[in-house]
């Protein structure tokens, strides 16, 4: 019999730059099958030379050491201890900026429950991190114990800043990309994800979302540990907070707002609405008894395939535009603990890790 796959975790510590260095070192095979497979991607699907798109990410780089030097700095840390260029690590973190005009409508479901909605009262959030499939094994969760800011667990991939997850403060963060027309130069949307990690309160973490010279927008679904939940829907140049009232809050890929949908590229978005009602509709069943494991289930969902909550690749889809579910988490941010399982979940094991 062979062991369940289950996701590599990284312990680091420290100041940013020695934190990046940490996570550069224990992630270098991530770091560099990512980095081959994008010198790829990027000529494929942007007809733009790996040279260009670094050449054009370079035009981020002013506005973030102006914002989050410190961010910087880390992924500084991250491109020497994976013994790689800087350029390159910055290029990746820069991919959605340089993206922008596709319009491809990748996946991501998210959840979050009131205490009062779960079984044993607590305050849980889900999550499927859907992109493409190329990074199926560049996946991997970071422990970290910063010198600036609270303890968090995080999840990323390649030498992405690490963006998704929970810190020791109950401040849990799960991103879904949207697709605005005022995405412009300025600091990637990954180092604002990376930013509400060091938050302490959810007003920090709602500030966190929107800084002045971010170059696009994700929804950024937030709780805390008193039960707050809020969908913060961004663009470039302007965003709107939605609150958990019903005490459960569910979003994928298309924008609630309508401030927001006035912004929103043309399109479908109908694998987003499938997975967005999908996702609706079991959680109202699950009201009152939501649970850690029945969150995974949800999450392992097939209904609608090849628009389901649980994505595996389309073989229709050309190579490099394969959606799949990299990685599956369920936070209890009550109990400081998160549950991760590579994707599909529906074929991966579930581990808890603990704060």
């Amino acid at each position: 019999m062979t062991s369940p796959r289950t996701i590599p975790i990284i312990e680091i510590k420290g100041s940013p730059y020695e934190r990046g260095r940490q996570q550069g070192e224990g992630a270098r095979s991530q770091i560099l099958r990512a980095l081959t497979i994008y010198r790829e991607i990027l000529p494929q699907e942007m007809k733009m030379t790996w040279k260009d798109g670094k050449r054009e990410s370079r035009k981020f780089l002013p506005y973030s050491e102006e914002a989050v030097p410190h961010f910087v700095e880390e992924l500084r840390g991250v491109a020497a201890g994976a013994n790689v260029s800087f350029e390159d690590v910055w290029t990746l973190n820069c991919y959605e900026g340089l993206a922008h005009s596709r319009q491809d409508v990748w996946g991501c479901t998210s959840v979050a429950v009131r205490n009062e909605h779960t079984a044993n009262g607590h305050i849980l959030i889900g999550h499927n991190e859907d992109w493409n499939s190329a990074d199926r094994d560049n996946v991997y969760l970071v422990l970290a114990k910063p010198d600036d800011g609270p303890d968090f667990i995080s999840m990323t991939y390649g030498p992405l800043l690490l963006n998704i997850g929970m810190n020791a403060e109950g401040i849990g963060v799960a991103i879904d990309s949207v697709y605005p027309t005022d995405v412009r130069v300025g600091v990637p949307r990954v180092l604002c994800s990376r930013a509400v990690l060091n938050t302490r309160s959810i007003g920090e973490a709602i500030r966190a979302c929107a800084p002045k010279l971010r170059a696009g927008g994700y929804n950024y679904l937030l709780a805390d540990p008193n039960g707050e939940l809020y969908n913060i829907e961004t663009s470039a140049t302007t965003h709107d907070i939605l609150y958990g009232e019903a005490g459960w809050l569910v979003h994928t890929n298309h924008y609630l707002s309508p401030k927001m949908q006035a912004l929103e590229a043309p399109g479908t978005y109908a694998g987003s609405h499938v997975r967005f009602n999908r996702a609706r509709r079991i959680l109202q069943e699950q009201i009152g008894e939501v649970t850690v494991e029945s969150l995974q289930e949800l999450l392992r969902d097939h209904v609608g395939w090849p628009d389901s909550i649980c994505t595996h690749e389309d073989p229709a889809d050309p190579p490099y535009e394969r959606g799949l579910t990299l990685v599956s988490l369920v936070m209890d941010l009550t109990g400081r603990a998160i549950w991760a399982a590579p994707g599909p979940p529906c074929e991966g094991e579930y581990v808890a890790y603990h704060l």
